[in-house]
């Protein structure tokens, strides 16, 4: 019988979940670099063996079937007899002719220069910059596509779009302002619902090609400021106005306040965003983007509810609901400018 005094190969605690973490990082990258060599784009016509598949990809044969093997250990491909073919998952998120394509949203999380940032955090508690956030930079089409691409494959996408289409200001809108709306998916699924509402989307003027792209691909009118609304006066005579994923750089009182303004009395604004609890803390994914933004925009921050809250009170809003959103990792704010009859 075993002395359990001198069992000690078992921890106190469970560190499965550390394992898991260490682990987890292979399966991302593996995905990537699956993408970047054409793989799921060669298969997507048909089955193909490795020989056949590395004929038209110029890879080693060999080489190749060991990747095609942990793919289909990943549930990315099906191996058929010799043979191999994208599963469903692949053929729906991972081919470029999908509308549910998620490349770019993978290259962005993916890319080389992200995965650098992050891996000198070190060096960025000692006081080093890591790289410098330029929002004319940033917003690139591509950028715009996967942010597209992220709201899609995004659970809270359709409780959002519920909760505003089934709030009563939605009913007889007639203007509709999606602020800083870049791709425009939930405007455009909102115009979807009711036709004959006036939707401006308002951004930079480089999204304006993916934002009406978006647009025809789902048979919708939509209009299209292209300017700064950290500059300038926003459309005014608005009955909702969405402001969805961008009241995290500074400045968040002033533009809450040109909403104020461009709101008709009565009128309403839902707005939707990582926020933490007041440890600061929770949600998980809150708590990451906080860090991750921070890496290279000092200026960004990741507000709490409470923070946000009074914010939209002294600005003269009277504060409705607080929704969450998509698994609890968004919140969905609803306010009210005082006023009028309701719209």
């Amino acid at each position: 019988m075993i002395d359990e005094s001198l069992w000690d190969f078992e921890p106190s605690v469970n560190g499965k979940s550390l394992v898991e973490m260490l682990r987890a990082y292979q399966e991302p990258l593996l995905l990537y670099q699956a993408l970047k060599a054409g793989v799921f784009e060669a298969l997507d016509d048909s089955p193909k063996s490795a020989e056949a598949l590395a004929q038209k990809i110029e890879a080693v044969p060999s080489r190749l079937a060991l990747l095609l093997d942990a793919l289909v250990a990943l549930g990315l491909l099906e191996k058929r007899g010799d043979s191999y073919a994208n599963s469903q998952v692949a053929r729906v998120f991972l081919s470029s002719q999908s509308r549910f394509y998620l490349g770019d949203l993978i290259e962005l999380q993916l890319s080389p220069q992200r995965l650098d940032r992050w891996q000198k955090v070190s060096d960025w508690l000692k006081g080093e910059e890591v790289g410098r956030w330029n929002p004319q930079e940033a917003f690139n089409p591509s950028f715009v596509r996967a942010m597209a691409q992220a709201t899609l494959g995004y659970k809270g996408f359709e409780e959002t779009i519920r909760a505003v289409a089934d709030h009563p200001s939605f009913r007889s809108a007639r203007r509709l302002l999606d602020l800083g709306g870049g791709h425009g998916l939930y405007a455009i699924a909102l115009k979807r619902l009711r036709p004959e509402l006036e939707v401006t989307i308002f951004d930079l003027p480089q999204v304006e090609p993916v934002a009406l792209e978006y647009a025809r691909l789902y048979g919708v009118e939509v209009f299209f400021v292209g300017d700064d609304f950290h500059q300038s006066e926003l459309p005014p005579q608005q009955d909702i106005v969405l402001a969805f994923d961008i009241f995290y750089p500074s400045q968040v009182e002033t533009v809450l306040a040109k909403v104020y303004q461009s709101l008709n009395p009565g009128g309403y604004l839902f707005a939707k965003h990582y926020l933490l609890d007041s440890t600061r803390t929770t949600p998980k994914q809150a708590a990451l983007f906080a860090l991750q933004s921070k890496l290279t925009n000092p200026g960004s921050r990741v507000y709490t509810l409470h923070e946000i809250e009074e914010m939209l009170l002294n600005t003269g809003f009277q504060l409705e609901a607080a929704i969450p959103a998509g698994d609890s990792t968004s919140t969905l704010l609803v306010a009210k400018k005082p006023g009028g009859t309701g719209v």
